[in-house]
């Protein structure tokens, strides 16, 4: 049975003739040490009773250090320590915080240390930016359990009055939540604590921005230089939508070494899933536009990917940039919606859906699952000459010029 005790260290005497003083952990018949940062002697300091003698002040603070490793002794024996040495219990010891010391605060900051390790800086960005906003409207400084359902509402109704819209604040309440998850999850807090338990995260209704087939005939058809400053970004909306509504980051990403013969092939940043897209003459005449490096579009150096964190701004940077020229030949052709990254993705599936490919290919397409898990492992039966057929045509018919003026 481990036990603690107060003591001195009398292998190690300093040069005023004093001993540290320390708190003693013996398990398994093996003794460590660990520091108080206090020493004495033995005239005025009792090993018996394992406090110093005429000094209350010293006294105090070694109990309150004993009591807290009593605390995290007693905790660590609900998850047992009988397979633990006496080191590895002394390290978890060191390491361990129970319950009442972790705060939201600290607990936040390190999922976003986390988060950055495995190399998940676009999440780990939203965690960072969520939890600034929250120190501006309230304490995080505090235990988990001390954050209740009425503290969740107050919060709300901060953000709210802070002019955000219905989905920001989602936003935010859903990495909250995904906080409170993780901590129920590690046993720093009780799932009876849960404050979401009767909170429902609301979400406004949006409307799928999309361009029609004609408005992208008419995309595809401007008549843009080389010159043209928009020309490449022009040429990367192109290749958003050719490649299957591939994400920008993505595509920004993408290698030399992804183009296996006629083919790309890529991983999704986001899910993981494999994608295999043949390179039609068209998609391979938009590559051809830019300059290689060690990105195939060649938009970021090495230097500039160096510091992952710094990179996470730089990537958002560049898409604030491509947004707005893209914008720019929105107006100049007349689009209903304003022309961004984020309708290539869903502009094809809407096109290829007029065009009578049915759901199931789109969402393989797409790398979407569509109804049920039997219909998910249907999609997996489609195969690649199915997906390039589809390709080709949608390829084909938005080159076509455009029946009317959009």
């Amino acid at each position: 049975m481990a036990t603690l005790k107060i003591t001195l260290d009398e292998r190690r005497t300093k040069k005023n003739g004093t001993y540290p003083v320390v708190i003693r952990i013996t398990h398994q018949s093996k003794s460590r040490d660990i520091p108080t940062g206090l020493t004495a002697n033995s005239k005025n300091f009792s090993k018996a009773t394992g406090s110093f003698r005429t000094d209350d002040e010293a006294n105090a603070q070694l109990f309150s250090l004993l009591e807290c490793y009593s605390t995290r002794l007693k905790e660590l024996r609900k998850t047992g320590i009988d397979h633990l040495s006496a080191q590895e219990l002394k390290n978890k010891l060191l390491s361990f915080q129970a319950r009442d010391e972790i705060t939201i605060k600290g607990f936040w900051e390190k999922e976003i240390e986390h988060l950055r390790s495995v190399n998940r800086h676009g999440s780990a960005a939203i965690y960072q930016n969520t939890i600034q906003v929250f120190e501006q409207l309230t304490s995080l400084k505090i235990p988990f359990e001390e954050f209740g359902y009425k503290a969740l509402l107050d919060l709300e109704r901060k953000l709210f009055a802070g002019k955000r819209n219905v989905n920001t604040v989602g936003v935010y309440m859903r990495t909250f939540r995904a906080i409170c998850n993780k901590a129920i999850h590690q046993d720093v807090s009780s799932r009876d604590w849960y404050p979401f338990k009767n909170y429902k995260i609301r979400k406004a209704k949006t409307t799928p921005r999309v361009l029609s087939l004609e408005e992208m005939k008419a995309f595809f058809q401007l008549n843009l230089l080389k010159t043209d400053t928009r020309y490449r970004y022009w040429c990367m909306g192109k290749l958003m939508f050719l490649l299957r509504g591939i994400n920008l980051n993505d595509l920004l990403l993408l290698r030399p070494d992804n183009i296996k013969g006629d083919r790309l092939i890529y991983q999704r940043g986001k899910t993981g899933k494999s994608y295999s897209i043949q390179i039609l003459p068209e998609i391979q005449f938009l590559l051809d536009q830019f300059n290689s490096n060690h990105l195939l579009l060649g938009q970021f150096s090495k230097v500039q990917m160096e510091d992952p964190v710094k990179f996470t701004h730089v990537m958002g940077q560049k898409r604030k940039l491509i947004n707005k020229r893209l914008k720019e030949l929105g107006k100049e052709i007349g689009t209903v919606e304003e022309i961004t990254t984020y309708v290539f993705r869903y502009s094809y599936a809407n096109i290829a859906k007029q065009l009578g490919f049915s759901k199931d290919l789109i969402a393989e397409a797409l790398g979407h699952e569509y109804g049920n898990s039997v219909t998910g492992i249907y999609l997996e039966l489609f195969d690649q000459e199915t997906l390039d057929h589809m390709n080709k045509r949608i390829c084909k018919k938005v080159n076509e010029p455009p029946s009317r003026t959009p």
